[in-house]
């Protein structure tokens, strides 16, 4: 039976505490499909896949060394060579019918294209971000892959026009555990307690923790009763320390708190424990993976109304806002704070658009569509 080899970005080990987006999405979405395996420059066995369906590929941590000496766009030949001596050592070991499903590297994705072409496998690319955009004219021409696929509509529309002789083109969003993320069985929406605002993810300035900070600041001037408690850290799985987080801490109201880093059944009982989810992009967040997981535990979200942060909500779910307002953003919070019933409104609709869209079954359905119309057109 013919295999497809999912090839993780230099930077991302397949593991539940120190990977990011692509490792939950893989694990997620591939976990019971036996045909799936799983190569990265590292992994461990947090996610508990099998342990011949994980292949470690040494020369990706190579190339992310290689790739931070020679990073000028002057090298990108010299860094596709590179890659595409790691990939003919790989490419040895397919069957004749096994398919290469990239994710969010072009630059593997014209590597393995190149490499392919003589073994006659075919390789798909599917796009977390918008990396696609940078990829200088000339070079797009290489990028001789048969499919692509994107998180979001969002995603697909600006990148698409530019690769126009690919022939399949899908969206596969990302989705959550539905085992680990689910409703609190109490419900913290009854208005009981003070409500508590939770932000999920990097604490990096596109993120946009500090406008959120600002809003608290705003709501605590005006006496509004509520608490915002933040989660991450600088990457994923990394406490280190940085300028952008040192200064949050430092000029935070008394009505924020940051607590540590967690992942999992950890992490689900955050969203669980919280009344109100934000999530405060400042950039075109391709998705937001934590505004599914907030649906799928039944909480309202305000979010901004930047790249494909709609389409998730356009059944409801949310209040969405402009990007880098903490006047709106505060406005927001604040109409959902002072309004129980308005809650449980969003957080219903939210919660039903997850269990139609977002449940990983939904998300493994979508993608074997795709892998079964490249094998149709082998």
């Amino acid at each position: 039976m013919p295999n497809v080899y999912h090839v993780l970005s230099e930077t991302e080990p397949f593991s539940l505490e120190f990977g990011g987006a692509l490792s939950r999405w893989a694990a997620n979405a591939l976990r019971d499909d036996d045909e799936s395996i799983i190569v990265c420059p590292s992994a461990d066995d947090s996610y508990g896949f099998p342990k011949n369906r994980v292949v470690t590929l040494a020369g990706e941590e190579k190339y992310l060394e290689f790739s931070k000496i020679f990073k000028s766009r002057l090298f990108i030949d010299l860094r596709l060579t590179f890659l595409r001596r790691i990939f003919m050592r790989f490419v040895e070991r397919l069957g004749k019918e096994d398919i290469v499903y990239i994710h969010n590297r072009p630059d593997f994705g014209i590597a393995m294209s190149s490499v392919c072409r003589k073994s006659g496998n075919k390789v798909a690319l599917h796009m977390h971000n918008s990396h696609l955009l940078s990829v200088p004219p000339p070079y797009r021409r290489r990028l001789n892959v048969q499919a692509l696929a994107f998180c979001s509509d969002f995603l697909r529309s600006e990148s698409r026009p530019l690769f126009p002789n690919v022939p399949l083109a899908e969206v596969i969003p990302n989705g959550a555990d539905e085992h680990c993320f689910f409703p609190s069985a109490n419900g913290s929406l009854n208005g009981t307690h003070k409500p508590v605002i939770l932000f999920v993810g990097r604490l990096v300035p596109d993120k946009g923790v500090h406008i959120l900070i600002e809003a608290m600041r705003k709501l605590e001037q005006k006496g509004v009763r509520a608490s915002a408690r933040i989660i991450g850290s600088v990457d994923f799985g990394y406490r280190s320390p940085s300028n952008y987080l040192s200064k949050l801490k430092q000029n935070k109201p008394s009505n924020v708190e940051f607590g540590d880093y967690v992942t999992g059944e950890a992490l689900a009982h955050e969203y669980r424990s919280a009344t109100i989810f934000c999530a405060p992009s400042v950039w075109d967040e391709p998705f937001g993976m934590v505004n599914v997981e907030a649906m799928a535990t039944k909480l309202p979200v305000v979010a901004t109304n930047v790249g494909g942060i709609p389409e998730i909500f356009k059944d409801g779910g949310g209040i969405l806002v402009d990007s880098g307002s903490s006047d709106q953003l505060a406005d927001a919070l604040e109409v959902l704070i002072n309004n129980p019933a308005k809650r449980k409104e969003l957080g219903d609709a939210g919660y039903n658009a997850f269990q139609r869209r977002y449940r990983w079954s939904e998300i493994h359905r979508r993608y074997r569509r795709l892998i079964d119309s490249l094998y149709r057109a082998a």
